[in-house]
This record gives structure tokens, C-alpha cells and sequence, in this order.
């Protein structure tokens, strides 16, 4: 994966046609609306090696809420602890303020709130629309509103940590058939931290450490018996 993204250099010329609304559709499915959908699946998938309906169940809503609330720690820890203590510049509001000759204002822009930074973005696009067109308008939008900082990716990160939960669930399965299919998560994953470079959102280093990061932390989730037990139907 990280060969794929490095060998993926930003090229904001490029982020438009076709392209850009599969690579949008990827991005958004490591989004907050996508991760409640994989979330589920992920549940669903522990599901599989549960007999009793009963357990079914249980097995499901205890999946949903420990893995909610283990993403949506995580990812408040990432956007509002690691990334403003590292403070790196996002790739696409250095591309905006370098075309529109305001490089200048990046750093004290960079000292205004989120919400604030969003707005100066998207003044700024709609004042300056002439010199974008060659940005597809989804792009420049989403540029807006990620407004936050780049390192590390939060979308590789959470993309990357439910890909592994969901591989160890299907490879953990009860039929043979469900196995074999430990590796779509995996290719769901690199999809995502593809997309976040071929959109300009993100520095290939921001995804590369994002991605190893939610697989670490996946990984230790699962090793312990104590965290395992929470999304996993515990025979006896």
C-alpha cells in the first residue's frame, strides 16, 4: 500500500473528469456516513459464527456500540489532540492560497478555529472561481470543508482499524466460504488512503502513518482478551 501512494504524487491538474466521483465515493466511504455503514457490516460479519439467534443479536449490538465508541475515541484523540499538536498544512489550502497568491496568510490562517478556516475557504473559492476551473466544483467543496489539519489521516486511520477488525471477523468465521475473503477489507482500505492523495485532501505520508496507525491499534484491540470479548460472542 505504501509503494501505491507514494508512487501517487498530488496532481491537482488532475482532480477532475470521471475519475473524481469514483475517487469521491471511495474517499466519502472512509467518511463519517461510510464508517457507520462498515461499522454495521463489520457487526453483522462477527454475526457469522453465531448460531443462536439470541446470540446473534447480542453479539451484533454489542459490536455496534464498542466499535462506535472505539472509532469515535480514537478520532476525537486524532482531530482534536495529534493533528493540531503536529499542525501540518493540508496539501489542497496550500494549493488554493498559492494559486490565488496568498500563500503568505497560511500560517495565521492556520491559528483561526476549523469552522473559521472553512468559511475564509469558501469565500475564497467563490471569489476566485476562474481560477479553479480546472477542479472539478465536489472537490473544491470538499476541500472546504475539511478545513482541519492533514497529518495524520484520519480517514486512512479509521479506514485501516475496521478493515482489520472485519479481516480477523471473516477469517475467524464459521464457514470456509466467508474465510477466503479476509482480503476485500484490506483492498477497501487502500482504496480509501488512495483516494485522500488522488483528491489533493491529504500528503501520501499523511495516509502511510494514518493506515499503519489504525492497523496497530486494531491489532492490540483484538490481541487482548478484555477488548476482544466486546464485539466477539464468547463461546463456553
Amino acid at each position: 500500500m505504501a509503494l501505491l501512494v507514494l508512487s501517487l504524487p498530488v496532481s491537482f491538474s488532475a482532480v477532475q473528469g470521471k475519475a473524481v466521483w469514483l475517487a469521491y465515493a471511495i474517499t466519502q466511504s472512509g467518511g463519517k456516513v461510510g464508517t457507520v455503514l462498515i461499522i454495521l457490516i463489520t457487526s453483522y460479519a462477527y454475526t457469522i459464527r453465531v448460531e443462536a439467534l439470541k446470540h446473534k443479536l447480542l453479539t451484533f449490538l454489542k459490536s455496534v456500540v464498542a466499535l462506535s465508541l472505539f472509532i469515535g475515541l480514537w478520532a476525537f484523540i486524532n482531530e482534536h489532540l495529534t493533528k493540531p499538536l503536529l499542525k501540518e498544512v493540508r496539501p489542497s489550502h496550500a494549493y488554493l492560497l498559492q494559486q490565488t497568491n496568498l500563500t503568505n496568510k497560511l500560517d495565521s490562517l492556520y491559528t483561526l478555529t476549523q469552522t473559521a478556516r472553512a468559511a475564509y475557504f469558501q469565500k475564497l473559492v467563490q471569489q476566485t472561481q476562474q481560477q479553479f476551473t480546472q477542479i472539478d466544483s465536489t472537490v473544491l467543496t470538499h476541500w472546504v470543508n475539511e478545513a482541519g489539519y492533514s497529518f495524520p489521516s484520519g480517514h486512512s486511520f479509521n479506514a485501516f482499524l475496521l478493515a482489520t477488525i472485519m479481516a480477523f471477523s471473516l477469517l475467524h468465521a464459521t464457514h470456509k466460504k466467508w474465510r477466503i475473503w479476509y482480503w476485500v477489507p484490506y483492498l477497501w482500505a487502500t482504496l480509501v488512503a488512495v483516494s485522500r492523495v488522488a483528491l489533493g485532501a491529504h500528503h501520501p505520508i499523511d495516509v502511510i502513518v494514518g493506515s499503519a496507525m489504525g492497523f496497530v491499534v486494531a491489532a492490540v484491540f483484538i490481541y487482548f482478551d478484555t477488548t476482544r470479548k466486546l464485539i466477539i460472542h464468547k463461546k463456553h
